[in-house]
């Protein structure tokens, strides 16, 4: 191979080797090698006859490149799910635990309705705080019921005024009680709510 043919060949590499900058390496080292060995021997007429049968080294470039498998994309900025219902969630706990004081039986009422459609407690602990008030309710009833018994037999001549008073006096207790217990309630299922990132736990 003559100089000039050899500086034609040379040429043509130069150009196909910067064409590949940015192809990985070991690509365009081996499309370089390859297309150097089959120049390689030929003297200046075959040289250049043969590198114009070539594709342009942009073009071979622009193929390698085509051929890349995609450069992987950025992992996205971790981003903090939002809790669903949580705003939700603690108006119920409040107009519980509020709504008690504030306006009697409808507040505390509202409350209960409003749990149980809120999504920071599981199933069971909106059953619970349904029946809770309710039992304590009937507990003391019960209670109030059997020691009114006792007090009958022991002042069998009671007039009706003070029997009535009686009854009208278990029903308050009772009353007061229930009241009681869903302020406490509502505090307890805040405390858990907040604990657990206002999330009720998976349910098996």
């Amino acid at each position: 191979m003559t100089e000039q043919t050899s500086n034609t060949v040379k040429t043509y590499l130069a150009r196909l080797d910067a064409a590949l900058a940015g192809v990985d390496p070991d690509v365009r080292f081996e499309i370089v090698s390859g297309i150097r060995e089959e120049l390689a021997g030929l003297d200046e007429q075959a040289a250049v006859a043969r590198i114009a049968e070539m594709d342009d080294p942009a073009l071979i470039a622009a193929e390698a490149r085509a051929e890349m498998p995609p450069p992987p994309m950025p992992a996205a900025p971790a981003v903090a799910e939002p809790v669903p219902g949580r705003a939700f969630s603690i108006t119920a706990v409040i107009v519980l635990i509020v709504g008690t004081f504030v306006v009697p039986v409808i507040g505390p009422l509202v409350g209960l309705v409003w749990v149980s459609m809120a999504k920071a407690w599981t199933r069971r602990e909106k059953i619970v705080a349904w029946v809770r008030p309710i039992s304590a309710g009937l507990i003391v009833l019960a209670l109030s019921f059997v020691a009114s018994l006792f007090g009958q037999n022991q002042q069998s001549g009671a007039n009706q005024p003070v029997l009535a008073f009686a009854f009208v006096a278990q029903w308050h207790l009772v009353l007061i009680v229930m009241f009681l217990v869903l302020p406490i309630e509502g505090i307890v299922l805040l405390v858990r709510a907040n604990k657990r990132g206002w999330r009720a736990p998976a349910q098996p």
